[in-house]
């Protein structure tokens, strides 16, 4: 295993701001006012100057520094990153655009940065969709969800489709090239013919990827409430013949799966995630931001008052990131985690990796046909990424 490179080449950065919170989402994120979002900036510009001033990360135990960060990609994630106002995000973005090796807008096929922002249907504007270009954001992911007035309510989107078309014209006439959209089954009351139509409906506006993902019910949600009172009954069967659609559908119309979830055209996979998937160190600014640099893995505390008073007001002359947890990963667990994590990707994991380690799981893997051995690797088959979760546990 490769870690504790010289430099740390991905980068994430949290925006913990939501104008409304959906009736699945666990991630961490608040409704900001206009001076909490100020704030939010000031403290994540000052953490990226102590990280790319190479100091030592206060808060996690003094014991390694971070390496230089010259990213190779970016993914501003959420919350809802195109909720905050355009001034704040110019700020945002200039600051992070400092680090990068990136072409500005309109730069080669493939640009040296792979910049990506997530966004809400209902808060793109040309206005931000020009800044988004303007600093050399090159890739967008919309939360689009479904494409079903009736689901999108019942989720509790705050957009309707017509503001998901249109935003999507918004950033194609803005100039973007490299857009993904965010799609959901198994959602309460959505039918085959709900999920037919979507993915016709998405496949129609011709993005470059496409992420198709499970409902997945989680605790502290409103969905998990009528899960509890039987409002809510997930139907397996269903659920499974939903993915199976979504993955024959989109090959037919030249999406190329690379991942459990994920399908885009030739060349247009996300780096980012592939990234993450392969192992590679990463940097997470904001709260509840993760990291992993070598062999030492830390979240920032997910509360953005604790976050803005560490670093913009701290006790001291500098700024420290409040951590909520850390830990120390030996050799071992990160060549684990990379072989689980490879499983979910059809290009799977180089057999050095996993000959030796593993012998006696892959064999009983092989004989129940969910891996194979495929040009030096070993590689999830068809059935293997349907049962994606189930293959990586034999691994950790």
């Amino acid at each position: 295993m490769q870690t504790a490179a010289n430099k740390v080449e991905h980068l994430y950065v949290h925006v913990p701001f939501c104008a409304a919170k959906c009736n699945y989402c666990a991630f961490y994120s608040e409704a900001g006012s206009a001076a909490k979002m100020g704030d939010y900036v000031d403290a994540v510009v000052k953490e990226l100057e102590l990280v790319t001033a190479n100091l030592v990360r206060g808060g996690v135990g003094g014991r390694e520094d971070v390496p230089p960060v010259q990213p190779t990609t970016v993914f501003f994630g959420g919350g809802t990153p195109s909720l905050l106002p355009t001034p704040l995000m110019r700020r945002l973005l200039a600051a992070v655009a400092g680090t990068t090796n990136g072409l500005p807008a309109g730069g080669t096929d493939v640009p040296a940065c792979e910049w990506t922002i997530e966004c809400n249907p209902s808060t793109v504007s040309t206005e931000k969709a020009k800044l988004f270009r303007e600093f050399g954001v090159n890739r967008i992911s919309m939360g689009v969800q479904a494409l079903n007035d009736d689901l999108l309510q019942r989720i509790g989107r705050i957009h309707t489709v017509a503001a998901a078309v249109g935003s999507y014209e918004k950033l194609r006439r803005a100039g973007f090239e490299n857009i993904n959209l965010d799609l959901m089954f198994g959602l309460p009351g959505q039918t085959m013919d709900h999920w037919r139509a979507t993915l016709r409906r998405a496949i129609q506006l011709q993005p470059e990827h496409v992420s198709t993902y499970c409902l997945i019910l989680e605790e502290d949600t409103p969905f998990w409430s009528l899960l509890g009172q039987g409002a809510i009954k997930p139907d397996d069967e269903l659920e499974l013949a939903l993915y199976e659609t979504a993955i024959e559908t989109l090959a037919a119309a030249g999406y190329r799966q690379y991942e459990v979830s994920n399908f885009a055209r030739p060349g247009r996979e996300c780096r980012h995630n592939i990234a993450y998937w392969e192992g590679k160190d990463y940097l997470g600014l904001g709260p509840s931001a993760c990291s992993t640099v070598g062999h030492h893995r830390w979240q920032n505390l997910p509360d953005l008052n604790a976050y803005i008073e560490s670093l913009v007001r701290p006790a001291g002359p500098v700024g420290r990131v409040p951590v909520a947890d850390e830990e120390q990963l030996t050799p071992e667990l990160r060549a684990a985690e990379r072989a689980a994590f490879g499983m979910r990707m059809n290009a799977g994991v180089p057999v050095d990796l996993v000959r030796g380690r593993w012998d006696k799981q892959i064999a009983g893997l092989l004989s129940a046909e969910l891996v194979q051995w495929r040009n030096g690797r070993l590689a999830p088959t068809k059935r293997g990424l349907l049962f994606a979760d189930e293959v990586a546990a034999e691994f950790l």
